[in-house]
C-alpha cells in the first residue's frame, strides 16, 4: 500500500507488472476507484508497469472540503507520477481520467508518451446538471445517485445480464464520500477543454461506447477532430466501457499502445 502527498491530500496508488517496463498510468471516472480496471490489469501488467491510484475523495485517498478543479486534479497524478518514480507515462483515463489526461498532455507534454482517452468529452455542459446531482448528494446522500447513475453508465441490456459486474461499480460508486462526488462534480462543471486540447501533442486515441449518453460519440468526435494526431474506435456498449466490453477495449488500448 502506497501514497503520495500533495498539499495535506493522502492520494493512494498501487503498482502491478515489471518493474522495468515502460509506465502506463490508468484514471477512473467519478464515483470508482483503481479496481475499476481488473478486467484489464491482468492483460496490461503483461507489457506495462501498471500505476493505478485512487482520485481524492475516492477509495483509499483523503476527501478534503471542495470545490475541486481540473487543475487539483492534474497536478495530483503528477504528485503520484513523482511518488511512484515515474518521469513519463503512458495515460489512460475513463471520463473524468480522460478528461484529466487531456489536461496533463496540455500542461505537462512532456509526461505524456501516449494519450488513451475513453468515455470523455471536452466540455460537460449546463451547470445547473452538476449543481442539482451535487446538491442531491449532500442533501440525500450517495445511495440515491446510485441507480439512475447505474442506468447512465451501463446499457440496459448489460444491467439484466452482468447483474456482478454491475454491481462490482455501484459498489465503488456508493464507497464514495458526498465531499469527493461533490468536489470532483464541480471540476466536471467548471471544465472547458475545448480550445486548449488542440494544442496536444501526444499520438492519442479516444474510444467511446456507441451508447454512452453522457460523452457521446459527437463529444468523442470533438476531441479527435481537436487533438492533432487523434484517431476514434467506437465499440458497442454504454459509458463504463471498459467493464461493458472488456475484451475489445483492451484490444484495442494494447494495439494503440504497441
Amino acid at each position: 500500500m502506497a501514497f503520495a502527498e500533495r498539499d495535506g491530500v493522502k492520494l493512494f496508488y498501487t503498482l502491478d507488472g515489471p518493474e522495468s517496463a515502460p509506465v502506463l498510468m490508468l484514471s477512473n471516472s467519478l464515483g470508482t476507484t483503481h479496481k475499476m480496471w481488473e478486467p484489464q490489469l491482468a492483460a496490461f501488467s503483461k507489457k506495462f508497469r501498471v500505476l493505478r491510484y485512487d482520485r481524492r475523495g475516492h477509495g483509499q485517498s483523503s476527501s478534503p472540503p471542495g470545490p475541486y478543479s481540473l487543475d487539483d486534479l492534474g497536478n495530483d497524478a503528477l504528485a503520484i507520477m513523482d511518488a511512484a518514480g515515474a518521469s513519463k507515462v503512458h495515460w489512460c483515463g475513463l471520463s473524468m481520467g480522460g478528461m484529466t489526461g487531456l489536461w496533463l498532455a496540455t500542461n505537462h507534454p512532456d509526461c505524456i508518451v501516449k494519450l488513451v482517452v475513453c468515455s470523455a468529452a471536452t466540455f460537460m455542459p449546463p451547470p445547473e446538471l452538476w449543481n442539482g446531482r451535487i446538491k442531491t448528494a449532500q442533501d440525500k446522500g450517495i445511495e440515491v445517485l446510485a441507480a439512475p447513475t447505474m442506468q447512465r453508465w451501463f446499457t440496459a441490456d448489460f444491467i439484466k445480464g452482468q447483474q456482478d459486474k454491475v454491481a462490482f461499480i455501484r459498489e465503488q460508486f456508493l464507497q464514495t464520500t458526498v465531499e469527493g462526488f461533490s468536489g470532483c462534480a464541480a471540476a466536471m462543471r467548471d471544465m472547458d477543454q475545448r480550445e486548449t486540447v488542440k494544442t496536444i501533442k501526444a499520438k492519442t486515441l479516444v474510444i467511446v461506447g456507441a451508447d454512452d449518453q453522457g460523452t457521446t460519440p459527437a463529444e468523442a468526435g470533438i476531441i479527435v477532430n481537436r487533438v492533432p494526431d487523434a484517431r476514434g474506435v467506437i465499440l458497442k456498449g454504454s459509458h463504463i466501457i471498459n467493464v461493458e466490453a472488456p475484451e475489445a477495449f483492451t484490444k484495442e488500448v494494447l494495439e494503440f499502445l504497441g
